[in-house]
């Protein structure tokens, strides 16, 4: 376009070459629409998100570059021993500040398309989880107890129970401290808790499911908190810890569930794993965990990585979190 807009006839003499206009154009346009698709889709994004390493899309660059030089200098050659006028007067010197010039410009307008779809999808991701954040409080609202009145209602339980069942009164207050906690009074002004808040609800929640099944459930719970001024995000590993006891079997000894926790300084590393349950279960169409995986994503980005391995047998989760200074 800025070639026509420059010198008209000239272009237009270039593009037909010997085949025509119509498919000089025609090629001209596929090789640029190829060449950008493997540099935005294949080398830039993939790069950008961590699924390929810098060398790797270095190698498919130049080889990218290497194979339409190879196109373009034979193209060259091609229209000067047809008698292309256009080729003939075109120097070798000549041809290779062009080619230079037309590879970094489609440089340039690769890595500017590439940001501004990774801005558009993130977006959207924003967009989509605002959407469901949304419709989950609407949800809750709908179905909600009035707080006030269950909180009432378990201390009034509790204080009836205590004289003759210490450890249901126990229970009771453990629940209504758990609930408490999820309807998030403990979070602050951007939506984190500190680690040692979620920590005392999920042996909260551990000591409720081991009270429900009369402290037969084999678990296994490691902590090694070195850094306990982290914040994060509330009720992630409470979620992954139920998800456990809703899908797994706790009570074989030999294959206990795995709990395993550790901070150093600006970093959170998780562990669980638990066999999976046999029979009918609950079913689960892995919202919780897509939700989970979203969260960590629009909040810490490429700081935190969340691995799901799962065999026959096993179901593993791997958590990490580095957080800024």
């Amino acid at each position: 376009m800025l070639s026509y807009l420059v010198t008209p006839e000239r272009t237009l003499r270039n593009f037909a070459g010997q085949n025509g206009l119509a498919l000089g154009i025609l090629s001209f346009v596929a090789e640029s629409v190829i060449t950008l698709y493997i540099l935005i889709f294949v080398v830039i994004l993939p790069t950008m998100h961590g699924h390929r390493s810098r060398r790797d899309a270095l190698l498919i660059t130049v080889s990218l570059f290497a194979v339409k030089f190879c196109v373009n200098y034979g193209d060259y050659l091609y229209g000067s021993k047809n008698g292309n006028a256009a080729a003939s007067k075109l120097s070798e010197d000549s041809l290779g500040w062009i080619l230079l010039i037309s590879y970094l410009f489609t440089l340039v307008s690769g890595l500017s398309v590439a940001l501004l779809v990774e801005w558009v999808n993130k977006s959207k991701e924003r967009i989509m989880l605002e959407k469901q954040r949304s419709e989950a409080e609407l949800m809750a609202l709908k179905h909600q107890i009035n707080p006030h009145f269950l909180f009432n209602s378990l201390s009034f339980i509790y204080g009836k129970v205590i004289r003759t069942d210490k450890e249901t009164a126990d229970s009771v207050l453990m629940l209504a401290n758990i609930m408490r906690y999820a309807l998030g009074t403990s979070e602050s002004v951007d939506g984190k808790v500190n680690i040692m808040d979620e920590l005392e609800h999920l042996k909260n929640v551990i000591e409720i499911n081991q009270r429900r099944h009369n402290h037969a459930l084999n678990i296994r719970y490691e902590e090694q908190i070195d850094d306990q001024s982290i914040s994060i995000l509330p009720l992630v590993l409470i979620t992954l810890v139920e998800n456990a006891f809703k899908h797994g079997d706790l009570h074989d000894a030999e294959h206990p569930l795995r709990i395993l926790i550790s901070t150093t300084v600006n970093e959170l590393d998780f562990c669980i794993e638990n066999k999976k349950g046999k029979g009918i279960r609950e079913l689960s169409n892995g919202v919780g965990l897509q939700n989970i995986r979203q969260q960590l994503k629009l909040t810490y980005d490429d700081r935190s990585s969340f691995m799901i391995r799962e065999t026959g047998e096993y179901f593993r989760v791997n958590l990490k979190v580095k957080f800024t200074v």
